[in-house]
């Protein structure tokens, strides 16, 4: 991935919350002359410094998965077209401000146990934010033996990871504030979604210079 210094967010705590508020993502893999890519639910352990994760069993990428030198996961947030009539400076360029980030590991399937942990992990941070939470435990035995014979949990232990946001950190502050009005306007979650983040930065740059 492509990173200047400028758009590089290496805070540990920012990592993991937006995997956890962003965490299907795209894992890719390589082998053997073909490239695959699935979505997948990950539960991110910050300590362990591993990511998790489950198939269908009988999903090919799972060769892949075993076999593989590296995967890469692909975790997308918050983006919006900026249009270059928002600045109030002249001679701007359309662009596109967006938060990414992507970790490359070496995965390998795991034993039922860690399959488990993996799920019950998945589903009660999932839950926590229902008003009722459901928990396996409400599924009888048969279904449940079921469910565990049709899938397959996977681990990747993380070798990088590098979070990218570009929020119109180049642009000076009067230019940044009216995309930020503009953003506004445009009665769209994607837009108001960046627009809170670059206010949010605006914010707490005033702490830091």
């Amino acid at each position: 991935m492509y990173l200047i210094d400028a758009y590089n967010t290496t805070d540990k705590n920012r990592i993991t919350h937006f995997i956890a508020e962003n965490s299907f993502a795209d894992l890719v893999t390589y082998y053997d002359g073909s490239l695959c890519s699935n979505k997948v639910p990950f539960y991110y352990d910050g300590e362990k410094n591993m990511l998790f994760g489950h198939f269908g069993r009988n999903n090919p990428q799972l060769m892949d998965i075993e076999k593989a030198d590296e995967v890469l996961v692909i975790f997308s947030g918050a983006h919006a077209y900026i249009s270059p009539q928002w600045y109030e400076s002249e001679n701007g360029v359309p662009t596109w401000n967006f938060q990414t980030i992507q970790v490359r590991g070496n995965a390998a399937i795991v034993d039922d146990k860690t399959l488990v942990e993996i799920l019950a992990k998945l589903t009660k941070f999932h839950e926590s934010q229902l008003p009722k939470q459901w928990t396996m435990s409400n599924l009888n035995s048969e279904k449940r033996k079921t469910m565990f014979d049709m899938i397959t949990g996977f681990k990747i232990e993380i070798t990088d990871i590098k979070f990218k946001e570009k929020m119109s950190q180049m642009r000076d502050l009067d230019d940044q504030k009216s995309v930020i009005r503009a953003l506004k306007k445009q009665n769209k979650s994607s837009s108001d979604a960046v627009s809170e983040i670059m206010n949010r930065n605006i914010e707490s740059s005033k702490f830091t210079t």
